[in-house]
């Protein structure tokens, strides 16, 4: 496969964000629309600017009162406008990905994370002993704290002894209750790769690879760890040797702002009985607007394998694998089997607790799915699709679950089997829940 034309379909909203939020300071809700507005517009009217700013200093500020008060439309001072589902309020709003002519697209980065999370998650579900390097890994998460403990009172405040390979080992065996010495070694060699460090180069006396104290206390709770060392050993150990180096994506080409809308997003969490039901505690409502691409917007875009980079010669320094290669090859398959495990656990969420607008939406997924063309796929893109559909949970889930890692409240207080995450972002349409955000359809164009 070498380079191929998609046209991707939003068959749900699709929020791709800037980072910026515009709250009323930055815009008027007029007739149904969000008006962006261009300060330069305003002044070039002949406003005062120290009389815009005093007013824009009470806390009552309103784009839209003030412009009426002054006899000026929206539209006169606009950067640009978009069909709003209601009246902002005090709610913020995503702004939406644009380029600098203000037209809506689909950055290549967004797609590349999505077919990054699906190959992970392939070459996991198949690969045993990647499988194994991450239920050990896990084990070592949470069990960081009790392994630090023990270090620190075995090394007595020396930190050349805290270093040791040597008492590392001694102190997983104690805090795992290992009998086994050969699988505390094991457990020893993936805290090292774990880590980045090499562990025979640290019994050299190689003090780039020491495992220092701080190293072992991040491992179970620095953030970075949660992914990093698995997504390392599956695809590559920096990114000068990462196999997404080979899938060339290239951003989509853009459309026009008449397919993006404000859009309402609710926060939807379990209440007492066990439904899904919109967010609201202490009279606030957990729900929030944002700039998206309306569901059947179309746009094209290209991937490119860079078949150079599975060469004879490059393998030498890359040292891709077959599986590696055969993920690359078979991405849309790659994906389509995540996209299938990610739509029948949150089907399966969605009628366990009487979503029947998710449980619908899913169902009609799941049949698309099956219907596909040869050579389409389905993805997950952008904000709002939430944890199931950025990670490889099921799997995480699995190990803690055959581990029992969950049953030991002093040791990581992981319930497996309860639901998680709790809470569900809903995509409103007419004023009603409707479907879940970032679900998108990849076809290649023929011809």
């Amino acid at each position: 496969m070498g380079s191929t034309t998609y046209r991707l379909t939003c068959l749900s909203p699709v929020h791709i964000g800037t980072g910026q939020q515009w709250s009323k300071f930055d815009g008027a809700y007029h007739e149904g629309r969000w008006y962006v507005v261009d300060l330069d517009k305003v002044f070039a009217l002949g406003v005062d600017g120290n009389e815009l700013a005093q007013a824009m200093g009470s806390g009552a500020f309103s784009w839209t009162e003030w412009l009426r008060g002054r006899r000026i439309s929206p539209e006169q001072v606009a950067l640009y406008s978009l069909p709003c589902a209601q009246p902002p309020g005090e709610v913020y709003i995503r702004e939406g990905i644009k380029d600098v002519y203000l037209r809506p697209y689909i950055p290549a980065t967004t797609l590349k994370g999505a077919i990054r999370t699906a190959i992970v998650w392939y070459l996991l579900r198949h690969d045993e002993q990647a499988k194994a390097f991450a239920r050990r890994y896990l084990i070592l998460a949470v069990y960081a704290k009790d392994i630090g403990q023990i270090v620190n009172r075995l090394a007595k405040g020396n930190r050349q002894a805290e270093e040791d390979p040597q008492l590392h080992l001694r102190a997983i065996r104690e805090a795992l209750e290992l009998d086994d010495t050969q699988e505390a070694e094991v457990f020893l060699q993936t805290l090292y790769r774990a880590l980045g460090k090499h562990l025979e180069g640290a019994r050299r006396g190689d003090r780039h690879e020491r495992v220092r104290m701080r190293d072992i206390r991040d491992l179970g709770s620095d953030r970075r760890f949660l992914a990093l060392p698995v997504e390392r050993y599956l695809l590559g150990k920096d990114p000068n040797h990462d196999l997404l180096r080979v899938l060339q994506v290239g951003d989509s080409e853009t459309t026009s702002l008449e397919q993006m809308e404000v859009g309402l997003v609710w926060t939807y969490h379990l209440d007492s009985s066990g439904k899904l039901q919109p967010k609201r505690e202490q009279g606030m409502e957990y729900r929030s607007l944002a700039e998206w691409l309306k569901p059947e917007t179309g746009v094209r875009l290209s991937l490119r394998i860079d078949e150079n980079l599975f060469s004879e010669q490059a393998n030498k320094v890359l040292r891709f694998h077959e599986a590696q290669k055969q993920a690359i090859h078979r991405l849309p398959e790659v994906c389509n089997r995540y996209a299938q495990a990610v739509i029948e656990r949150q089907r399966t969420y969605a009628a366990q607790h009487h979503q029947p607008q998710l449980q619908e939406f899913y169902e009609r997924l799941r049949q698309k799915l099956n219907g596909l063309p040869d050579g389409a796929l389905l993805l997950n893109i952008g904000w709002g699709g939430g944890w199931e559909a950025k990670t490889v949970g099921d799997i995480v889930q699995e190990i803690l679950r055959d581990d029992q890692l969950g049953e030991n409240p002093q040791k990581g207080n992981i319930n497996p089997d309860a639901p998680f995450p709790e809470t569900r972002l809903v995509g409103y349409q007419g004023g009603a829940a409707a479907y879940p955000l970032g679900w998108v359809l990849l076809e290649p164009v023929r011809g």
